[in-house]
């Protein structure tokens, strides 16, 4: 028997961004097994790209060749391209999946879903579900997968509620941390080699500088707790960048009387050695040159996981303060070098912070999203600051004690083989169908109605009915998502600007401010009869690829 064929769509296996990682480390263990012939469909990897040489299994780049204008102008047409749209089918078309899976937001698999030859693979997916409630779209994308795993388990209990069971949730598949990322022996000789007073404690934290980052909040705890303290000896290491598209750092420094508290990573130009820093603007001068070309570690110009352990390392103390996290891997990080952790708890950090023996940081409140509809979280400062303060009052040996539950923890529910073994049992309960029922299959090519075959209705239901069974020919879409904003789009006479072309695709906010539009029969008809033939047309081309 044959086996069975697994196409993974994600950000390239060979970079080192979150995505990428939890990809390489499960294909890994997927390859070991020798059960599975699998493929990627690797985003922001070139077709020829050097660093795919050593990847075990097949390799399909998504990004364009370089000089090959027409390939370029394609790519560039949507930016969904980005996330591996418009290379999917001619992907499929080759390896011929049985099952396509991905774990990437909603905005970077829906094209799966809309794919013309959905019906012909499993679909297995892992949106990252961040926040509460989701998006009426989201969850009908997600309850046509065949499988989906989530995140945390806090995401579980989301989509189960909201959807009374109608997705297939099979729980959870959490990421790990890297194996760099581990304990050293003794802290106060680590921070000292570090360049810091072995004495000082350090609250750390590893984000990101964007919008949901509450850095404003906890520059405000951490100031808080440092006028009540006698003791002054304290380091807030935010290991972050600036500038990025989020928070005006120096500003929030000033403003909360923090300069001469807060430390940051620096990463020299020329040397690319990077250095703790206290906060010194953007540029700063480098140690290692005596030039000011030193800046803030960012996403293009990070640190390498030795280098993030060793900052973990001189904390005493980690804080993941965002409004809302699809997972919040530095906790696990901080955890795996035995640091304790505190996190707001909302979102996937509720569940994470608990599994982590960690500390929950209670809420203010929530705040609704205009974007997303979601919820938000807004921490207490007050019981932050009161938490720090508690924290540090315990003797050394408890704190010590904390951190080394934390680190168990984190080897009792984080660690790659169990995840990837969860993604395997899903994958092996699957049963495949013959090839003359998928791929082999007879094609099935349809023809739209045309406009005079409307009959005479006077509801704009019924029309909408009409065009998704007679125009678009997919009478399966009938009582989903597409035919409730159809019939709404048809009332209204509006619709919102859509994403990657597609019109039941609105998540035009994720990459610019969505734009209302006029809507008609008209401009219905047309997109419902550019969707069929976009569909015929890729049936023609999967004919001609069963008679080769």
């Amino acid at each position: 028997m044959r086996k069975k064929r697994i196409l993974f769509c994600n950000e390239a296996s060979f970079l080192n961004t979150g995505y990428a990682t939890y990809g390489r480390e499960v294909m890994k263990r997927l390859f070991d097994t020798g059960k599975y012939e699998l493929a990627e469909l690797a985003c922001y990897g070139h077709r020829n790209d050097p660093r795919a040489k050593d990847i075990p299994w097949n390799y399909y780049g998504n990004m364009p060749d370089s000089g090959n204008e027409e390939e370029s102008r394609q790519y560039e047409s949507a930016p969904t391209n980005q996330f591996g749209e418009w290379m999917f089918e001619n992907v499929c078309l080759d390896f011929k999946p049985d099952i396509v899976f991905d774990i990437r937001d909603f905005w970077m698999l829906d094209f799966q879903e809309r794919s013309p030859f959905r019906k012909l693979f499993n679909w297995v997916i892992m949106p990252t579900v961040d926040a509460a409630p989701q998006k009426t779209q989201w969850l009908a994308t997600y309850a046509n997968a065949d499988h989906v795993f989530t995140y945390s388990d806090w995401a579980v209990d989301v989509l189960r509620e909201q959807t009374g069971g109608k997705i297939n949730c099979l729980g959870s598949a959490p990421p790990s941390a890297d194996a760099a990322y581990k304990p050293v022996t003794n802290r106060a000789e680590h921070k000292q080699k570090m360049g810091f007073d072995p004495d000082t404690r350090i609250i750390g934290t590893v984000m990101r500088n964007q919008r949901r980052k509450l850095y404003p909040d906890l520059f405000e705890a951490f100031g808080k707790f440092i006028r009540q303290s006698d003791n002054k000896n304290y380091i807030l290491y935010c290991h972050t960048s600036y500038p990025d598209v989020g928070w005006d750092l120096p500003e929030l420094l000033q403003k909360n009387g923090l300069s001469k508290y807060v430390v940051v990573t620096y990463v020299c130009a020329e040397t690319n050695q990077p250095f703790p820093s206290y906060f010194k603007d953007a540029v700063t001068q480098s140690p290692f040159t005596g030039n000011f070309s030193a800046k803030l570690s960012n996403v293009q110009n990070g640190v390498s996981y030795e280098f993030l352990s060793d900052i973990f390392n001189t904390f005493d103390l980690y804080i993941q303060y965002a409004n809302s996290e699809g997972f919040g891997l530095p906790q696990v990080e901080a955890a795996a070098c035995g640091v304790p952790v505190m996190s707001v708890d909302y979102s996937a950090m509720s569940s994470v912070i608990r599994k982590l023996n960690g500390i929950p940081l209670k809420l203010n409140g929530l705040y609704k999203e205009l974007e997303t509809g979601c919820m938000r979280a807004v921490p207490d400062n007050d019981y932050t600051a009161e938490q720090i303060g508690k924290f540090f009052s315990l003797p050394e040996s408890m704190r010590l004690k904390k951190g080394f539950s934390a680190h168990q923890a984190f080897k009792k529910h984080y660690q790659w083989d169990q995840t990837a073994k969860k993604w395997e049992e899903c994958f092996d309960s699957i049963e495949i169908k013959p090839e003359d029922e998928t791929w082999k299959s007879t094609p099935i090519i349809r023809e739209p109605a045309s406009r005079e075959q409307l009959p005479n209705f006077s509801d704009n239901r019924d029309v909408a009915r009409w065009l998704i069974s007679d125009v678009l020919c997919e009478p399966d879409r009938l009582n989903t998502y597409m035919e409730s904003r159809l019939i709404r789009d048809l009332n209204y006479k509006s619709t919102t600007d859509v994403t990657g072309g597609m019109y039941f695709n609105e998540e035009a906010a994720i990459f610019s401010k969505p734009s209302i539009q006029p809507f008609s029969f008209d401009l219905a008809y047309d997109q419902m009869k550019s969707l069929c033939e976009r569909r015929n047309q890729w049936e023609q081309r999967r004919a001609e690829t069963i008679t080769q």
